[in-house]
């Protein structure tokens, strides 16, 4: 289907989640892919991958982009046109931002076991999470992979220089922190879930 949603928070960013039913030969169909992009997603091995990588390119070309105006740069995604971008995906959901600004975007789909590796990425926030709830910690961890996606820290250690500030489930924002060496910077931290998923999205405008 479709862009299942569009988020503009504001004039210099806008946000598309894709919600993957289609089939291989269907997101084949939408998107025109450069040859450098028929290779990679030949090398990708399983069905799902490829719907992930060809989903990404369908929410491109919703914003108008094409495959061609999309490369990497020590694996970070950039657009020729200077424009800042973050993608992610889980399984059948696939996510895009794009800003003027720094931008971090990360999706999960809800699952138990991310309860058993907590304690590797959580570190101020047992302050206040409860032991095993799953939807919590899974935005907590969405919020930190977007500011290493910010960030571009090699080494970065998530439970000791990544904080996100206590908030609730019905909430849509809260805040966080990167602390590291003499870097530090705040940042709102949005966040929603769509069916058995969690999404959030940061951007960094450096007022923060």
């Amino acid at each position: 289907m479709p862009i299942i949603r569009t988020i503009r928070p504001n004039d210099n960013t806008v946000v598309g989640i894709w919600n993957i039913t289609e089939s291989i030969d269907d997101l084949s169909n939408q998107v025109v892919l450069s040859s450098t992009s028929k290779e990679l997603l030949k090398s990708r091995k399983t069905s799902i991958h490829k719907l992930q990588f060809l989903s990404i390119r369908a929410i491109l070309l919703e914003f108008g982009y094409s495959d061609q105006d999309l490369s990497y740069i020590n694996n970070s995604p950039i657009l020729n046109n200077g424009k800042k971008i973050s993608i992610s995906h889980s399984n059948l959901f696939s996510c895009v931002i794009i800003s003027d600004f720094k931008v971090g975007i990360d999706v999960q789909e809800f699952n138990n076991k991310i309860n058993t590796i907590a304690k590797k990425f959580i570190g101020y926030e047992t302050l206040y999470v409860k032991d095993n709830d799953t939807q919590i910690i899974s935005i907590i961890w969405n919020i930190k992979e977007s500011i290493y996606k910010i960030a571009e820290i090699i080494g970065l250690d998530y439970k000791n220089h990544l904080l996100v500030i206590p908030f609730n489930i019905n909430d849509d924002f809260t805040y966080s922190w990167l602390i590291y060496k003499k870097r530090k910077e705040r940042y709102i931290s949005y966040f929603f879930t769509i069916e058995n998923y969690s999404f959030a999205y940061l951007i960094h405008t450096g007022d923060e």
